[in-house]
């Protein structure tokens, strides 16, 4: 099916010494339907209504992306629709709605999905009011969400694999004080002033199983995901930080993600940090060069490693001030601050005596361990 748009060119006007110009024959404009979708635009092309609505006249859209509630919308303005796509699901007797197109006026349209909102009319700001004007009708709120590392694997090539986290991963100001302890709030502040000011640098969580580190790490993803990204090496591929072909993998990342400051997380990277021995010297000088040496002038990469041995082991050079950016310790909660955790979650402890973290959510809240004492005790 063809649609033929005429349109007649203006003839000279009559006026004094100027002569009449023959008309001229009328321009005409073909548009293909059979081209066009039927229910849904496709690329810059619009779909069927609109192309025969506008032909060759004036024509703008105004599109706006988000999450829209099509059920809602179609009950607000059902009395306009003119195009709809539904799908019955017999099992549950339920319907959906995948693209609904709506005639406001002759040369007025909405169409929307469940991620797009795409108003056409005959002036810019008529789109964009109308387009606003429907998005506000049917968005739905943004869901909470968590943060994300991506996981880097080896094989054939270095690649990453992005691992999305729970949004209860992210806790509020309140909560982070209460599984930390007194003073955390402020020092985590202090910390995420560092870590957008620095480019690169070194940052060490350390402290006896359980107390926390991982779980603050999962916090730290979801509360910067837009402006860092993380990535995460097993314990176990830790040697691929002496591996010529990682200076050739962080390259292209940050080819494609220049604006991005990115995070490399160690968990359990002891070995990595101790002082330099026969079987971990290479990976005690990668992380040296990537945290602050002319290849990290390059690449611009924060490490942060979690250990479970006392920071008077580590390597002397990684703790020299300008490569460390922040060292922290993780330790078990003392009674008082343990009781407070426990009485918000509902719980209560068995007995006096400090806490990791771990123990106190566990199903099961096990006995305090019994206080070394050192020297001659009565």
């Amino acid at each position: 099916m063809q649609l033929h748009f005429s349109r007649s060119p203006e003839t000279g006007a009559d006026s004094p010494g100027r002569d009449v110009q023959p008309a001229r024959a009328p321009t005409q404009l073909v548009c293909e339907l059979a081209e066009a979708g039927a229910f849904s635009p496709y690329a810059d092309r619009p779909h069927a209504p609109i192309l025969a609505a506008f032909g060759g006249g004036s024509l703008h859209q105004c599109r706006i992306s988000g999450k829209y509630d099509l059920q809602r919308l179609l009950s607000k303005h059902a009395a306009h629709l003119c195009r709809s796509i539904q799908r019955f699901h017999i099992k549950d007797g339920e319907n959906t709605w995948d693209d609904l197109t709506f005639r406001l006026g002759p040369r007025a349209f909405v169409y929307a999905d469940v991620s797009r909102v795409i108003a056409c009319a005959e002036s810019a700001e008529e789109a964009m009011r109308t387009a606003r004007q429907f998005h506000d009708d049917a968005v739905l709120p943004e869901e909470p969400r968590g943060g994300r590392y991506r996981l880097i694997r080896t094989g054939r090539d270095i690649s990453t694999q992005t691992v999305p986290l729970s949004p209860d991963t992210v806790l509020d100001e309140a909560r982070l004080e209460l599984h930390y302890g007194t003073g955390f709030l402020e020092w985590h502040r202090g910390y995420l002033r560092q870590l957008r000011r620095h480019r690169s640098g070194l940052t060490i969580l350390e402290g006896p199983p359980g107390t926390g580190k991982t779980s603050y790490l999962r916090h730290l993803m979801g509360e910067l995901t837009e402006s860092h990204r993380f990535y995460f090496i097993p314990n176990g591929s830790l040697s691929l930080l002496s591996n010529p072909e990682f200076v050739g993998f962080w390259a292209s990342e940050r080819r494609c993600y220049e604006k991005e400051n990115f995070v490399v997380v160690l968990e359990d990277s002891d070995t990595a940090l101790m002082a330099r021995g026969s079987d971990n010297r290479d990976q005690v000088s990668a992380i040296l060069n990537l945290s602050d040496g002319m290849l990290a002038d390059f690449l611009r990469l924060q490490i942060i490693c979690t250990i479970n041995c006392r920071a008077t082991e580590i390597d002397p050079a990684l703790l020299r001030p300008g490569r460390l950016l922040n060292h922290r310790l993780f330790d078990r909660l003392p009674h008082d601050q343990a009781a407070r955790l426990a009485g918000h979650l509902g719980r209560s402890l068995p007995g006096p005596g400090d806490y990791a973290l771990a123990e106190i959510f566990a199903e099961e809240i096990p006995a305090p361990r019994p206080r070394r004492h050192i020297g001659f005790t009565v």
